[in-house]
């Protein structure tokens, strides 16, 4: 939603937009939604039982900022462009999502536990770099 910004210098108005955060809707991301909602909760759940982990809800999502994302009442988006990536990098991103229901953060201790629970996750995470939402 625009919001109106007062500039007291110029005595001007202005709107601002947020970016938007989600990719447009085409019948091809439909069928990768799809294809997603199939693929990436099993996964999920196998990632999670193998390393101790418990998530209230997974959503896919067509996000254009992030691969994933874990909020403090343990749901977990997971971007449907997860696809596109190899398969050691979407396990990647979920065991990071995963890490995230114990350390809400990025310190010392969430690191700590990604590199328990995925080794050399830093060179994953360069990797993860060179690839485009889009």
């Amino acid at each position: 939603m625009p919001r109106l910004f007062f500039n007291p210098l110029t005595g001007l108005y202005y709107i601002l937009r947020r970016k938007p955060r989600r990719a447009p809707v085409t019948p091809e991301v439909e069928r990768m939604r799809a294809q997603a909602k199939v693929q990436l909760p099993p996964r999920l759940k196998e990632l999670a039982d193998a390393n101790g982990f418990t998530y209230n809800r997974v959503t896919i999502k067509n996000n254009i900022s992030n691969w994933g994302s874990c909020s403090a009442k343990g749901n977990i988006n997971l971007n449907l462009r997860l696809l596109t990536l190899p398969p050691q990098l979407q396990d990647y991103v979920m065991l990071h999502e995963l890490c995230h229901l114990k350390e809400l953060n990025h310190g010392p201790r969430f690191h700590a536990l990604l590199e328990q629970v995925c080794p050399g996750h830093w060179a994953l995470e360069r990797e993860l770099k060179q690839h485009k939402m889009r």
